[in-house]
């Protein structure tokens, strides 16, 4: 029995230890994960370079300008008194030219990148949910293990209690031996599982740091309780597809296709082009001898061995296709809004329950240990409605915690995110 007293006394400093850990908000941990998250900041990355390839589409429109300089040396041959002869000429010079019209491939180009910044900014939207989710689920785990813990505490004070008065029950000869034994055995499980919730408790604070972005080992608590929203009872679910990210993501990826199909339709159309140069040649630098030029080009590559018909068929079919998937994912979104939002009530319901049936039996438990301390009740009922009240307290607090959860994943189904 030393054993028990000295893991009970270490339990008991469990609510002392927690407050000498740094301790973390929720608003705290949102903030370190929008800081220190790599996932998080690649997104952003991201962002900058569809930016980037938008821009850089806009040169189609604009003239494409070039200067060079160059010299060459040419061998003349023997000259008549028998030496070979070179001269040298010198060149400088600069070239323009414009695209007047390119089978609107430039403007399919430009349109298709803003698209695909369309489309980056619906997966930085789908990341922000998944790890505003991620968050939520960890920190409520953690949050959970750490009451777990002080439950865990209570539960065993209350089974040492039991067997101390069983105990001077069975001394006094008014209880059997196996009662003493079978209270004892139950302090023992308490102990054992204190010892599981204490190594799950572990495993949460790293699932944290590791949505937190954390890489160090640092020993830490979180704050705060197991708390939600309540939803609305029969929300319009099917409002809710076009707004979130992966109907987005859907959408932008077709038009991406959509896009890509036109640009190749482009090839069957003729390029346009304005040119010019001015330039300057001779055999002393800087050269002196002005020349310069203007002209308009049609080019019409009429067969190309059937590469255009081809990339255009591709083209199609995957516009074809990405039409097709984006009808599919509107489906999927649809049935998984319905199905967290039915788990979301759900898990309410079921705490509203276990909530009820805890008030009852502690209002059981006390009624009975004044029964059995008087001799009125036998050890097995007792036993039966303390067990029974130390299981419901499991129960309310799991209840608890898989409500956050719930809300957690009908969020995450939404797109909602705890970043702006």
């Amino acid at each position: 029995m030393h054993r028990l007293h000295f893991i009970f006394l270490t339990l008991c400093l469990i609510p002392s230890i927690l407050e000498a850990k740094p301790t973390l908000s929720w608003e705290q941990c949102v903030k370190e994960l929008r800081t220190q998250n790599p996932e998080f900041s690649s997104t952003e990355q991201a962002i900058d370079s569809a930016e980037a390839k938008k821009r850089a589409t806009w040169s189609g429109f604009l003239p494409q300008l070039s200067a060079n300089a160059g010299v060459t040396r040419n061998n003349l041959g023997v000259t008549s008194a028998g030496l070979n002869s070179n001269r040298d000429q010198f060149s400088l010079g600069v070239q323009a030219s414009e695209n007047i019209f390119a089978g609107f491939k430039d403007y399919y180009r430009v349109a298709r990148a803003n698209r695909g910044l369309s489309l980056a900014k619906a997966n930085q939207d789908f990341i922000k949910a998944r790890l505003s989710s991620e968050l939520k689920t960890s920190f409520a785990n953690l949050l959970f293990n750490q009451e777990q813990s002080l439950l865990a505490a209570s539960i065993i004070k209350r089974r040492q209690d039991n067997m101390r008065m069983v105990k001077l029950r069975y001394e006094g000869g008014r209880e059997n031996k196996g009662s003493f034994l079978f209270s004892k055995a139950s302090l023992e499980q308490a102990l054992f599982e204190s010892q599981q919730i204490e190594r799950s408790r572990e495993v949460s604070k790293l699932t944290l740091a590791r949505v937190l972005g954390q890489t160090d080992s640092s020993d830490f608590e979180v704050s705060g309780s197991l708390q939600w929203s309540e939803p609305e009872p029969n929300p319009q679910v099917q409002k809710w597809v076009s707004l979130t990210p992966e109907h987005r993501q859907a959408e932008a990826q077709w038009q991406i296709a959509d896009a890509d199909r036109l640009i190749a339709r482009g090839d069957f159309f003729p390029d346009i082009s304005l040119t010019g140069s001015y330039s300057k040649i001779g055999t002393n630098f800087p050269p002196n001898d002005p020349r310069w030029s203007v002209g308009i080009s049609l080019a019409l590559p009429f067969f190309p061995g059937g590469q255009n018909i081809f990339n255009y068929q591709s083209a199609s079919a995957e516009a074809n296709r990405s039409d097709f998937l984006k009808t599919n994912t509107d489906n999927q979104l649809l049935a998984k809004l319905k199905q967290t939002h039915a788990a979301l009530l759900d898990s309410i319901g079921l705490h509203h329950v276990a909530k009820n049936f805890l008030e009852a039996s502690e209002a059981r438990a006390i009624i009975s240990r004044g029964k059995y301390q008087n001799g009125l009740m036998t050890f097995e009922d007792w036993d039966l409605i303390e067990t029974d009240l130390i299981n419901r307290q499991k129960t309310e607090l799991q209840a608890r915690r898989d409500v956050v959860l719930a809300e957690a994943a009908f969020e995450q189904a939404q797109g909602k995110s705890v970043f702006p």
